[in-house]
């Protein structure tokens, strides 16, 4: 699909031997994209070069960032889940019907999957091979639309929407901005989600 700062994109389909109700992996063959980290290696002869080729990393190094990356989808959804219980709670303590429309988004499905391979142990019995990981990947949901599509909506060094007032998309950023303040609250100022971006439906 493409190549980011970090990690290349790749199409996937994903079947699990057990599959959720819903969600990522809900179906047989779900469309998916598979990413994985990668470092650049430039030419020896030409370190500043724009050429370059696509490294990965050892199982060492890359399984950490991938269990960071998953971690932290993990508790921004958490962190978003929690501003919409208290909006909930709020509408339903209410004595009459809001005024206005509240935007229903959520993070990206994702999880991880790690591919194994079988070692030799040297024992000499049946079962004598080890299952030992390969390589690790980062699944996520596809999302509709395209690169027109996707906003960054807040930075994570600005508390202020990057959109001006008369942009499409502001009224959506000040909802984001007030999720952050909420977060802040609820967790006594420890955390709080920043970098907001993707779509009017998705984040990531």
């Amino acid at each position: 699909i493409g190549i980011g700062r970090f990690k290349t994109a790749h199409t996937g389909w994903l079947t699990l031997m057990l599959p959720p109700t819903s969600g990522l992996g809900s179906r047989a063959q779900h469309d998916i994209v598979v990413k994985r980290p990668f470092h650049k290696v430039y030419p020896k002869d030409a370190p500043a070069s724009l050429d370059y080729r696509i490294g990965r990393f050892s199982v060492a190094d890359e399984s950490p960032k991938l269990f960071r990356e998953a971690n932290v989808l993990y508790w921004a959804k958490a962190l978003l889940g929690l501003v919409y219980d208290v909006i909930d709670r709020a509408i339903a303590g209410a004595s009459e019907p809001i005024p206005f429309n509240i935007p229903r988004v959520h993070f990206v499905e994702a999880g991880l999957a790690l591919s194994y391979c079988q070692q030799d142990t040297g024992v000499k019995k049946p079962a004598s091979k080890a299952a030992l990981i390969r390589a690790g990947f980062l699944l996520e949901e596809v999302i509709d639309g395209g690169d027109a599509d996707f906003v960054k909506y807040i930075h994570n060094m600005d508390p202020n929407p990057l959109l001006d007032p008369d942009e499409f998309g502001y009224d959506f950023a000040l909802f984001l901005a007030f999720t952050q303040h909420v977060q802040y609250v609820k967790t006594g100022g420890l955390v709080f989600i920043s970098d907001y971006q993707g779509t009017h439906f998705t984040l990531w």
